[in-house]
């Protein structure tokens, strides 16, 4: 039906061929088809599903494939191979994020006159396999013996004089009897006055199809076809030269011109005889019990293809009935009376519709080996005596759902991600360590064979920006994102002002200081504020140069934010890159800078020394006279001026504190520093000196860095982690101990204000 898909439709050449001629043909059935009460409770026309405007619209959307190639779509990966159904039918090989379907479609493994039999994918490895189960469980005769009983079967009602009606698809197995019934006729000088017609419009545009591409079928046809062109006649030269050039049998377009007279081979589409040619032909010759009816495909429940194998005395008129027209419209029935013709033509069924029967069906689902099978395309008696059968074999899970109905099945596989870029350069290959001497375990456990295995070292801890395009998994340097991701990165900076009237850059550094520990001044000085903390502005005399006071930064939490100060005029900014930290840490340092000027502690800290006395006399008078005059000082200069007490932490401190939090978590004992740095693997350090050098080395810049020692060693029973304090790496050869051991060692960095992070 129409609808809002806009996508894209993939499909073999020689199908999109055929879906024009379909998909117009089904239109015009449409148009000419009939309501009864059984759809629409009304006669008339029904409503159509689409039209021709609407098929004429989807060829644009279709991309033609060949058999065996491989495309991608969206990460999609899919192979098509012959199906053996019709020409052009393929079955699909899917890949889906590391799982992989094979759908089959309606398939064949037959050898017959055109198509190419299906066969499995070599090398590829199935999860899932929809297959379709249209016979169930039955099996076939072998086609010699078919083609041989339907001969019978035909001749037989010609030499009784009477004609055989084969009601056939318009495309598949109709192109196969025309060969099987030339090549008899070819064979059979007698039978040639009998003459053999194909009415089927739709039959007669797609034989275009079927002598153009000749590529896409098996070796019987392509031969002939080499033949003729070897013989100098091709198959566009002229009749009888091309392997669809019949000699013996003719086209029929219109019943009006078939002259029905004598004996004769019709095949006739529609194949389930609901309407059209082969209902009308049913119709006129089914009272003549010469005539016969010679059924060659599968055939549905409630059609009369199904309903006349089982020889009923009488058949509903449908085209009879139809053929009537009053007033340009179709004639209705009255009442519940239906108009019914006598059957007294014999009916047969010789099966060569182009489906696996069951034990082909079984034996292929068991090649491909696939761990879930689902059914689908089948009668549900059928798929259920098939999945009876399929389940006893114990080897897979099956599945028949019913229309509509949806299936969840959990597919479980890991996900590889690939190192690229500069990244991939900080990644080596793992080494193999000496083993360790044997414990009365292992000795157990090797047994006979006396066979050690080497012990391979820890896992890297790679730290990168994970991508997934296509579903593949991609590690990466956030600077290498634009090279192999074709990503661009936006970096979104903010800032945001604030006036402070009395604050001074000491005090706001000292606040700063006490919430956030050490702060980094980018520039600008200690003693640039001339010792006025609170802002104050002195006097100057005209004649005085007037000196320019530099901005002070300030750098937060390792620079997440970056605080300037303009001591001339009270103005601070904060400038940081967005993000969720970030944006925290930023909110954290307005709200101190907004309780600095009035908060106890910050008053208490800017407080001043006075002159001038708390007496009676408020200071004025004699008493004043008699007392010295006091220096005024400024208590905040002389309260720790330089430096925060909260900021004084050395990381010998720090490291003492991480450590209290380790041995609250694991215990006293299991806590020991690791003295000898970790070097990089690329290096090899044959001699004992260049190590020596390079481990002195590697301390100096860890000592640099303000880390006073490469890592941490934690025991917990037998196993060891390592952490690397630089990075906060760790190594364990337990998984669930080394995520234990990263979950604690973060908090607690966290909580000593984030030592080397």
């Amino acid at each position: 039906m129409s609808t809002n898909f806009s996508g894209r439709v993939y499909m073999t050449h020689p199908t999109k061929a055929i879906y024009k001629w379909l998909m117009q043909d089904s239109v015009r059935v449409q148009n000419t088809h009939v309501a009864t009460s059984t759809t629409s409770g009304t006669d008339g026309y029904v409503n159509q599903l689409f039209n021709e405007t609407d098929i004429l619209n989807t060829l644009p959307m279709i991309q033609t494939i060949s058999f065996n190639t491989t495309h991608t779509h969206n990460g999609i990966r899919f192979t098509p191979y012959p199906a053996g159904h019709v020409l052009g039918a393929c079955m699909y090989f899917i890949e889906i994020a590391g799982l992989n379907i094979l759908f089959t479609g309606d398939y064949s493994r037959e050898n017959d006159r055109h198509l190419i039999p299906a066969s499995i994918p070599k090398n590829v490895r199935v999860d899932c396999l929809i297959s379709e189960s249209t016979f169930g469980i039955s099996t076939h005769i072998p086609r010699l013996e078919r083609e041989t009983a339907l001969m019978k079967s035909v001749t037989g009602i010609l030499n009784r004089g009477g004609r055989a009606l084969l009601p056939v698809f318009a495309v598949g197995r109709s192109q196969e009897l025309l060969l099987i019934l030339e090549d008899y006729w070819a064979r059979h000088e007698e039978y040639r006055k009998y003459p053999i017609y194909y009415a089927s419009s739709l039959a007669r545009k797609c034989m275009v199809v079927y002598q153009t591409y000749i590529d896409a079928m098996n070796d019987n046809i392509r031969s002939k076809f080499q033949a003729a062109q070897a013989a100098g006649t091709g198959a566009s030269d002229g009749a009888g030269s091309g392997p669809w050039d019949f000699q013996y049998i003719r086209s029929l377009k219109s019943l009006e011109r078939f002259d029905d007279v004598g004996g004769c081979v019709m095949l006739a589409s529609p194949g389930m005889m609901q309407n059209g040619v082969s209902r009308s032909l049913l119709e006129r010759w089914a009272p003549d019990p010469k005539n016969g009816v010679v059924i060659t495909g599968y055939s549905v429940e409630g059609t009369m293809a199904k309903s006349i194998m089982l020889e009923p005395d009488t058949i509903p008129a449908v085209m009879t009935n139809r053929n009537q027209p009053q007033g340009g419209i179709m004639t209705k029935k009255t009442g519940d009376e239906k108009v019914m013709i006598p059957r007294r033509c014999t009916v047969q069924e010789f099966s060569f519709a182009a489906h696996v029967d069951g034990q082909e069906n079984r034996e292929f689902i068991e090649e491909v080996n696939a761990p879930v099978v689902i059914l689908v395309h089948g009668e549900k008696h059928n798929m259920n005596r098939l999945r009876s059968r399929l389940l006893g074999l114990q080897k897979m899970k099956v599945y028949s759902p019913a229309n509509c109905e949806e299936v969840r099945i959990p597919f479980r596989q890991d996900k590889v991600a690939r190192v690229v870029g500069r990244l991939a350069s900080q990644i080596h290959p793992p080494t193999l360590l000496p083993s360790p001497p044997p414990s009365s375990e292992d000795e157990e456990a090797e047994g006979e064979k006396g066979e050690k295995k080497p012990r391979v070292e820890g896992s890297q801890l790679v730290s990168g920006v994970l991508v997934q395009n296509d579903f593949k998994l991609s590690l990466m340097a956030p600077e290498d994102l634009k090279e192999y991701a074709g990503l661009t990165t936006t970096t979104v900076l903010c800032r945001q002002r604030i006036t402070l009237g009395a604050a001074g850059t000491e005090l706001i550094k000292w606040a700063l200081e006490s919430t956030f520990g050490g702060i980094t001044v980018v520039s600008g000085g200690q003693g640039e504020t001339d010792g006025n903390v609170n802002g104050d502005i002195k006097g100057e005399d005209a004649d005085e140069e007037i000196v320019r006071q530099e901005p002070v930064v300030f750098e937060i939490m390792s620079g997440a934010v970056k605080a300037t100060c303009q001591p001339e005029t009270g103005e601070v900014e904060l400038e940081w890159e967005g993000n969720t930290t970030n944006d925290s840490i930023a909110d954290a340092v307005m709200a101190v800078l907004l309780t600095v000027e009035s908060s106890p502690a910050a008053v208490r800290q800017s407080s001043k020394m006075h002159s001038h006395s708390h007496g009676e006399n408020g200071g004025f008078g004699d008493d004043t006279a008699e007392e010295p005059k006091a220096t005024v000082k400024n208590s905040f200069h002389e309260k720790n001026m330089g430096r925060n007490p909260f900021t004084a932490i050395t990381p010998e401190e720090r490291l003492s504190r991480l450590f209290m939090f380790l041995e609250a978590q694991f215990g006293e004992d299991a806590i020991s520093p690791i003295a000898t740095p970790k070097l990089p693997m690329e290096n090899e350090y044959d001699e004992e000196v260049v190590r020596e050098k390079a481990e002195a080395s590697e301390l100096a810049r860890l000592h640099g860095l303000g880390i006073p020692v490469p890592g941490v060693e934690i025991r917990v029973d037998k196993a060891v982690a390592k952490v690397w304090l630089e990075k906060l790496e760790v190594e364990c050869g337990n998984k669930t101990l080394a995520d234990r051991v990263r979950a604690v060692v973060e908090r607690g960095c966290e909580t000593i204000a984030g030592a080397w992070l």
